[in-house]
């Protein structure tokens, strides 16, 4: 295989975390919990988006999903779920929309190997739980993943996953 093919089946981890930075940054979120209404009217400056919940609408199994057509994007999310997983959820297709992920299929299973879940994956983490914020609040004495995982509403699952990812771990 030659390098451009290489190159080109690579995930793009640092756009994904470059857009989620800069989402956040356009919001003007300086701590968190991050408010992902807030995160949907910025992204309807610049995408016809609907982001609503349902709970007859998708199997159990299903915890979100995008539909694009020429009326816009819908994000659905499954409000049987977790608020956490719901969270999780929407960031994680809001980061298919943003990477330009059209392909109609998703899974949020934080080990994928594929491309556009691992960006997708990426995009979701950074923007729920930014490096930055994560990192000053270790530094500043909040030391239990449980509680920081309530601090950024999200799962304890995404937490640890989060803390091993950006090396913050150790810091523990």
């Amino acid at each position: 295989m030659d390098e451009e093919t290489l190159l080109r089946n690579k995930p793009k981890l640092a756009e994904a975390r470059h857009n989620a930075k800069a989402l956040l940054k356009a919001c003007g979120f300086q701590d968190a919990p991050i408010v992902l209404n807030q995160v949907v009217k910025r992204l309807q400056t610049e995408f016809v988006l609907t982001v609503r919940g349902t709970k007859e609408l998708l199997p159990p199994e299903v915890f979100a999903i995008t539909h694009t057509d020429d009326d816009g994007t819908i994000i659905g999310y499954n409000e049987n779920a977790t608020v956490t997983r719901q969270r999780f959820s929407v960031a994680h297709e809001m980061g298919h929309l943003k990477m330009g992920h059209t392909h109609g299929r998703s899974s949020i299973d934080l080990d994928s190997t594929d491309n556009d879940e691992m960006e997708a994956n990426t995009f979701a983490a950074e923007l729920l739980i930014p490096q930055t914020m994560l990192s000053k609040d270790i530094k500043n004495g909040i030391k239990d993943p449980e509680a920081l995982a309530k601090r950024y509403q999200v799962s304890i699952d995404a937490m640890w996953w989060r803390l091993s990812k950006t090396g913050l771990m150790n810091k523990l």
